[in-house]
């Protein structure tokens, strides 16, 4: 898998270019992770593993896992390296997906159970090593591979085709609150709120690229629009792909 694809499972929907400057940045997390996780199992500290383990649950409702935002603020300067964008939903899961089988490494030597926390810990550091390497990650897969099961996986629109249908005219739709909205958009965007949802009838036929924060708003607003009969809607994904 080229590491295109492999971002692209993960959430991470940018182009080229972009991929070129952040790949090195996100591989930052896993490792200092995988670091954390090793000297666990070295010292065999249930405590330890249960930190590591609310490091990797606690940030999926946060829009920035705090290893990233540490390298943000620090890390990359001495590398001269692209900021980080915020964790899309693929990689929060498999954030959480690690800090479960840190909890479960923690339970395990706490029980007395070190034979089981090896396991769970050779388990967690070989998925890490993949995501270092190549930038698979199985948790992303398989989440892709589930979305696909349940038939409401659905690419989102690569950045430069959505640029050339917008000089071509079609619409731009921010379909998050009202209130994220003034904070901050993308030029030229105009705004249709998920949580008060109209019609579409005062658009003409243009083609519309819908976005939102990471993806899923968009996406439910996407069917929606379609159930009202307007077929030429695509899913831009996360306003930070834009950028």
């Amino acid at each position: 898998m080229n590491v295109s694809k492999g971002l692209s499972q993960q959430g991470y929907v940018c182009s080229k270019e972009e991929i070129t400057t952040i790949q090195n940045g996100l591989r930052f997390t896993p490792v200092l992770c995988m670091g954390l996780a090793l000297y666990g199992l070295y010292i065999q500290n249930p405590y330890w593993h249960f930190a590591i383990a609310a490091l990797g649950i606690i940030p999926f409702w946060l829009p920035q896992h705090p290893i990233d935002v540490l390298y943000n603020v620090g890390f990359r300067h001495l590398f001269g390296s692209a900021a980080i964008p915020p964790a899309p939903l693929p990689r929060r899961i498999a954030c959480l997906m690690g800090g479960l089988m840190n909890l479960g490494i923690g339970l395990s030597f706490l029980y007395a159970n070190i034979m089981l926390a090896y396991v769970f810990g050779v388990v967690l550091v070989s998925l890490q090593l993949v995501v270092i390497t190549t930038h698979f990650c199985v948790a992303s897969w398989m989440f892709e591979g589930l979305k696909k099961m349940l038939g409401t996986f659905e690419g989102f629109l690569p950045l430069e085709e959505a640029k050339s249908m917008i000089n071509n005219g079609a619409y731009l739709v921010d379909v998050r609150t009202r209130e994220e909205f003034s904070q901050g958009h993308i030029p030229g965007a105009i705004n249709r709120p998920l949580d008060s949802f109209k019609d579409c009838s005062d658009l003409n036929d243009q083609p519309m690229i819908l976005y939102c924060r990471s993806g899923m708003r968009s996406g439910i607003a996407k069917k929606r629009f379609e159930n009202q009969g307007r077929r030429d809607v695509h899913n831009l994904g996360g306003l930070k792909h834009w950028k």
